[in-house]
């Protein structure tokens, strides 16, 4: 049976360009999804070898068919290719079980990427332990603030609730 590899990705002509690049680079078998729910559907029923997330996608974004996919399917590495690439994101995606970010402009690294999670997944295989599984180094993003949803600015066509914004002030001191 050939190595299956799951693509979600939103974009029709990014997948195809991807199903080309990834076909040409070795004998994989290529499943394409559109979103982050789909690509969870798929990857239970087909159980491929490596699956490759875009971040922003409609219907469930990568990071969160990241963590659905990392506590479904444990053993199956994950790899996010965006074009939204960070230190921030790379901690961020780690913390849902992402092996690896790879920039969209990095094809060539896409493919090693892939390559080494293959090479890595087998030997693991062959050991039946975690140990073998790789080590991914922690970029140093002390000076980089967290990224968390109370960071956020409001959408300019929401207005902001003072209320909200009020019951988490603490209550003002008297002036003397």
């Amino acid at each position: 049976m050939p190595t299956r590899i799951l693509i979600a990705d939103d974009n029709l002509a990014v997948r195809t360009a991807l199903r080309q690049l990834l076909e040409s680079a070795g004998h994989w078998e290529i499943i394409d999804v559109e979103n982050g729910r789909e690509a969870i559907a798929k990857a239970q029923e087909l159980r491929p070898q490596v699956i490759v997330l875009d971040l922003v996608m409609p219907v469930m974004d990568g990071l969160a068919a990241a963590r659905e996919l990392s506590k479904l399917l444990p053993e199956i590495p994950l790899l996010m290719h965006t074009m939204h690439w960070s230190p921030q994101l790379q901690v961020e995606a780690q913390k849902v079980n992402v092996r690896k970010v790879v920039p969209k402009a990095d094809s060539k690294g896409l493919i090693s990427s892939i390559q080494e999670l293959l090479t890595s997944e087998s030997a693991s295989t062959a050991a039946v332990t975690s140990a073998a599984l790789p080590v991914i180094a922690t970029p140093d993003v002390a000076a980089f603030p967290p990224v968390t949803e109370s960071a956020q600015a409001p959408a300019p066509d929401q207005p902001d609730s003072e209320a909200g914004a009020q019951a988490d002030l603490p209550p003002a001191l008297p002036q003397a």
